[in-house]
């Protein structure tokens, strides 16, 4: 394979594999365990082959990790061609002679700084015996459980590092990661507000703004902010106990403690953090448990000074299913919310995002996406990405007739509000057997009324559009949209079939049918 080929590859492996670290369920370590050092080795139209550095972890990746691989090939290169792993010894890591066995942390960092060798002096020379990665012989993956499987640790001994230690229960917690960063965190009118509060964060850790609240629809940057402020705390103090948890896993990990009647360690490990970021608040609204769980684990972080941060898809007075005591003290705090990028912030977002992948966009282009995709940040950064592997694929130029050819799908979003809301309230009235004039009129029985509601609940989920401006196509007052939509979000909370039934409303819609 040439040069150009290996650059190739080695630039979608670099692309996977920040989105399988970003997917991943499970721990870092043992994310690191199975992936740390595999390699993308061969891609085309039709196949794609990876390789790993012993027989067992081939055995134990094609068995429970391939459509994870598949799945995430997909969402970076636009295709989903056959997975195939594959063994290469020559993979395996070092094994001192005191038999101890480096722990996967290192062995990244010792394969980060062999390539940057590789590329210093454009030659790479592998080890002359390689070991494999410790005892695999006997070792069971049925049995396996990434948070229980444990790796005898190297000799412990004084070193700097960017780490942050494990803590005592063995929870995970964050590391520092210089690809959420104040410094790439591009600012403008939208999120300008956010940016800056959540800078004062940083520099004042549990002093000035506790809890910080940011809110906005999904993709434009709250979670960035979050762990930048984490990166620039760890910067200054890398023994912070930073601890990272969307509401939802908070939720499930409650529930795993009282069924293992380990209360006591899930209390502990959250109230001892020095800072505590608990992403999309809202998942936990109408759980009665969870919540009285996080209120005093809340209430001892504040009363101890610990720096707490908050998001959600909506501000605290509209998450009406969470607790009004809960609610008051997030708004005792600071609220800033982001909103969807106006089109100089697009435009500098996809200027900054083609320089990142190294292709040249010609202005045209990036001002056609720019005025076109309005939906959020992931958006845009999932244009670039795509159009960059399709660059590398294929050498075409990047041109509008790529754009119309590689993401179609995207564009299918670009069609106006006005003709999205129609095809909202025409897919709602199909799912429910109502008609759309039924939806669209003062009718109030039960059927209709539900319906009605149902579709106001998914423009706002679709469009983001403000709550008076579905009262104007509904012709109601922006009060009575909002009581109407927190209906409907309490109902899906006790109601499984509807939650299902709106989910595939919201799917059709997306797909453009």
């Amino acid at each position: 394979m040439d040069s150009r080929n290996d650059m190739q590859l080695s630039h979608i492996w670099q692309m996977l594999e920040e989105k399988m670290r970003e997917d991943y369920q499970g721990t870092e370590l043992s994310y690191n365990l199975w992936f740390g050092r595999m390699e993308l080795r061969y891609l085309d139209a039709d196949s794609a082959v990876f390789v790993c550095e012993n027989e067992t972890k081939q055995n134990i990746i094609s068995k429970k990790y391939v459509d994870f691989i598949s799945d995430c090939l997909a969402a970076v290169i636009g295709y989903m061609p056959d997975v195939e792993i594959k063994v290469d010894t020559s993979l395996a890591p070092i094994v001192p002679d005191d038999g101890t066995i480096i722990s996967p942390l290192k062995i990244i960092k010792e394969r980060q700084k062999a390539r940057e060798e590789k590329q210093k002096y454009s030659s790479y020379e592998e080890d002359d015996e390689p070991l494999n990665f410790g005892d695999y012989d006997d070792f069971d993956d049925e049995d396996y459980d990434d948070d229980s499987f444990e790796i005898e640790e190297e000799e412990k001994k004084p070193v700097e590092t960017k780490v942050n230690p494990p803590m005592e229960s063995g929870e995970r917690r964050l590391t520092y990661n210089d690809d959420y960063t104040f410094e790439n965190f591009i600012v403008g009118n939208s999120n300008r507000f956010a940016h800056a509060a959540a800078l004062n964060v940083a520099d004042n850790v549990g002093m000035k703004i506790n809890p910080l609240f940011i809110w906005g629809p999904s993709g434009l940057g709250k979670t960035h902010l979050m762990y930048a402020i984490a990166n620039r705390a760890l910067q200054r103090k890398p023994d912070m106990k930073v601890i990272y948890v969307k509401g939802e896993e908070f939720m499930n990990q409650m529930i795993e403690a009282i069924q293992r009647d380990d209360n006591r360690n899930f209390r502990q490990k959250y109230r001892n953090a020095d800072m505590l970021l608990l992403d999309d608040i809202q998942f936990i609204a109408g759980k009665e448990g969870t919540q009285l769980e996080f209120f005093h684990t809340f209430e001892a972080l504040y009363e101890d000074k610990k720096q707490i941060i908050i998001t959600s898809d909506r501000p605290p007075k509209e998450l009406t299913s969470l607790e009004e005591r809960i609610r008051s003290r997030f708004e005792a705090g600071l609220l800033a919310d982001i909103q969807p990028p106006d089109y100089e912030l697009r435009l500098a977002i996809l200027r900054n995002k083609s320089g990142q992948s190294k292709i040249d966009v010609p202005i045209d282009v990036i001002d056609f996406l720019a005025k076109n995709l309005q939906e959020n940040i992931r958006q845009l950064e999932g244009v670039v990405k795509k159009l960059a592997m399709t660059h590398l694929l294929t050498g075409l130029p990047v041109n509008m007739d790529m754009v119309i050819n590689t993401v179609p799908e995207y564009l299918r979003d670009t069609e106006p509000i006005s003709d999205t809301v129609e095809r909202i309230i025409a897919c709602v009235a199909r799912h429910n057997s109502v008609t759309v004039d039924d939806i669209m009129g003062t009718v109030r029985k039960k059927n209709i009324k539900n319906a009605r509601n149902i579709a106001m609940y998914v423009v706002r989920s679709i469009t983001g559009m403000s709550l008076p401006k579905i009262g104007t196509i509904f012709n109601r007052d922006h009060t009575t949209v909002h009581s109407n939509i927190n209906m409907i979000e309490e109902e899906i909370v006790r109601d499984p079939v509807l939650e299902a039934s709106i989910n595939e409303i919201i799917k059709e819609i997306k797909r453009g049918n």
